[in-house]
């Protein structure tokens, strides 16, 4: 949430005694872009602490399994702290208390990486991946189908901009825009759909992915640790899924070669289906486009800036030289890390 609901602030204190033993000093509301939970910097006798009140449905998977991966070894982990009876969250009224560790940092888009932390974080993503947990969670976790879940909303918006478009001069231009491109658009759904077929029919090692593992969900600790955050979507997937955020990514922040070889350092010797990336790539930029033009189109709560934000954004996708004109190429820059046949 962007702006304090104005909690009963007793209430939170006397939670967080009975369920997690904190004696609250203060509680400062910090802004997110979750609309579904209000955090703060929960201030108690024995430290800090990073405080959600949720509202709404928990994500059950969210929580429980940075807690595995913390609890199997895996370093780097922000995973949610137990309740005095075991438990990952406490209720108070119809909402969800989650309470982790309050890490004083900045995500790594701000302030990039070292050569060392580069390393580190292949070796931490190394570790989720073949922690074996995906197994343990199946029946949690959504797995890989290669089906391009956001393809029926780009072919919606697809239909609603042949139409009268409302909401203002931004949605004009950007109805506009997808007019002029929707034979673009047509075909990267097209390449898409087609590289998803191919894969279908391989086989892949399935392991535990974050499934968002970008710049944006790495914290940077005063002290030069790295915290693996967000794990809002994770999933059983070929390691691809993951490694799509480190191979050529253009995503958050630009992943350099030189950085990719670092990385590999750490993650060590591994074979990639590069056409596995390429459907990632297009995956994504599909969800983007589609949820740009969900935002722009259908979503009365947001104002014209707003809109005309979320229409550049995906522009920019489309300039040239832009994510769409690289989405086929890839080049592997780490010798740790070996293009596979593919193929069935």
């Amino acid at each position: 949430m962007l702006e304090d609901p104005a909690l009963d602030i007793g209430r939170i204190s006397a939670c967080l005694s009975d369920s997690y033993g904190l004696r609250l000093r203060a509680l400062r509301f910090i802004p997110s872009y979750d609309p579904q939970a209000a955090t703060y910097q929960a201030s108690a006798a024995d430290g800090d602490y990073l405080l959600k009140m949720r509202f709404g449905p928990l994500n059950e998977p969210a929580l429980r399994i940075p807690r595995a991966l913390l609890d199997a070894g895996v370093t780097g982990v922000l995973a949610p702290l137990r309740t005095r009876d075991g438990g990952l969250w406490a209720g108070l009224d119809d909402r969800s208390v989650v309470v982790f560790p309050f890490v004083a940092g900045t995500n790594a888009t701000r302030v990039g990486l070292t050569d060392d932390q580069w390393r580190g974080f292949g070796s931490a993503l190394r570790s989720i991946h073949d922690s074996g947990l995906g197994e343990r969670f199946r029946d949690l976790l959504a797995v890989e189908t290669f089906t391009l879940p956001s393809a029926r909303l780009v072919r919606d918006v697809l239909a609603l901009v042949e139409g009268d478009v409302v909401g203002g001069p931004a949605a004009a231009r950007f109805a506009a825009f997808w007019r002029h491109n929707a034979t673009r658009i047509r075909g990267i759904l097209g390449r898409a759909e087609a590289l998803a077929a191919d894969l279908r029919g391989r086989r892949f090692e399935l392991v535990l992915c974050h499934a968002d593992i970008h710049s944006e969900n790495i914290l940077v600790s005063e002290d030069g640790r790295l915290y693996y955050v967000d794990w809002d979507g994770p999933m059983i997937a070929p390691r691809e899924r993951d490694l799509l955020f480190v191979i050529g990514s253009r995503i958050a922040r630009e992943v350099r070669p030189r950085e990719e070889s670092l990385f590999f350092q750490g993650y060590g010797r591994v074979a990639i289906d590069p056409e596995a990336l390429v459907y990632y790539r297009y995956e994504r930029l599909v969800e983007d486009i589609g949820e740009a033009g969900k935002s722009v189109f259908l979503n009365p709560a947001i104002g014209e800036d707003t809109r005309a934000q979320e229409a550049a954004l995906m522009r920019g996708f489309f300039a040239p030289g832009g994510e769409l004109d690289t989405a086929e190429s890839v080049t592997l820059h780490a010798p740790q890390a070996m293009a596979a046949n593919g193929g069935p």
